[in-house]
């Protein structure tokens, strides 16, 4: 029983978002996949505005994305004024969800 949650954690372990910036009007993605390749993987970003005590979300996108097996890097296009941002990103394969990560962003003058 034991070998079976270690054979479906290692699924959840085999991709995961490394460092996420901003600059330039583009957020900048890395994902590491110790996986095999995936094509038409799905890259979803939704992106909020912190303010003192709420959320406002100013961002939403999901692309079609092809995962290499080792380091892939994605650039989004996107405005972001200076400010606190937390930053929600998600990769799909099919219907299964392969990894998720919630970062906070800050955006300089």
């Amino acid at each position: 029983m034991a070998l079976i949650v270690l054979i479906g954690a290692a699924g959840c372990l085999s991709t995961s978002f490394g460092e996420v910036t901003y600059g330039d009007g583009a957020l900048q993605v890395h994902v590491e996949n110790a996986a095999g390749p995936v094509e038409n993987a799905v890259l979803q970003v939704t992106i909020m505005e912190v303010g003192a005590l709420e959320q406002q979300e100013v961002f939403s996108e999901a692309r079609y994305v092809n995962l290499d097996q080792g380091e892939n890097d994605y650039t989004i296009s996107v405005d972001l004024e200076p400010g606190s941002y937390r930053v929600f990103l998600t990769i799909f394969v099919g219907s299964e969800r392969r990894t998720s990560v919630i970062r906070d962003l800050e955006v300089a003058a």
